[in-house]
């Protein structure tokens, strides 16, 4: 196999890493959704599996803010489309910040105490972040991940 230095940036680990996400944050929310499927062992477990999650996805942003989107700005120069979309990505990942430090402190109390009122609480969150969280994955697949892939060669 011959790679070539001006061979677009594969980004498909980006879906990959996204799709990981969509998938736990489903699972937890249809567990956590349905008493009869989730006992208090498995309630704690799902806490601190969330947030390892939210652990991550704070990781997955701020390398995305820090590293990623810094690197293509610097590639893409003028182009206003493109720092349009960067522009996006990172306000998006400002508004999510919140919903994710949400189901973080959500996590922490369902460890502790994996009861109906606490576990209604971390389904709120799970419901408040996917509702933010999920739209900006898609976008910046479709969006941000082909201006990279374009910035950024092999």
């Amino acid at each position: 196999m011959t790679v070539t230095s001006d061979a677009p940036a594969d980004t498909a680990m980006m879906r990959i890493v996204h799709n990981a996400l969509r998938r736990d944050l489903e699972r937890a929310r249809g567990s956590l959704a349905a008493p009869e499927r989730a006992d208090a062992t498995q309630r704690r477990a799902i806490g601190a599996h969330l947030t390892w999650m939210m652990s991550f996805l704070r990781a997955h942003h701020e390398s995305e803010d820090r590293g990623l989107y810094p690197l293509v700005r610097a590639r893409v120069g003028d182009a206003a489309d493109a720092r349009a979309v960067l522009d996006r990505m990172e306000r998006e990942h400002e508004a999510i910040a919140p919903a994710v430090a949400a189901v973080e402190t959500a996590a922490v109390a369902l460890v502790a105490d994996p009861g109906d009122a606490v576990t209604q609480s971390a389904l709120d969150a799970l419901e408040t972040l996917a509702a933010s969280l999920l739209p900006h994955l898609r976008e910046e697949e479709d969006d941000a991940m082909p201006i990279a892939a374009r910035s950024i060669t092999a």
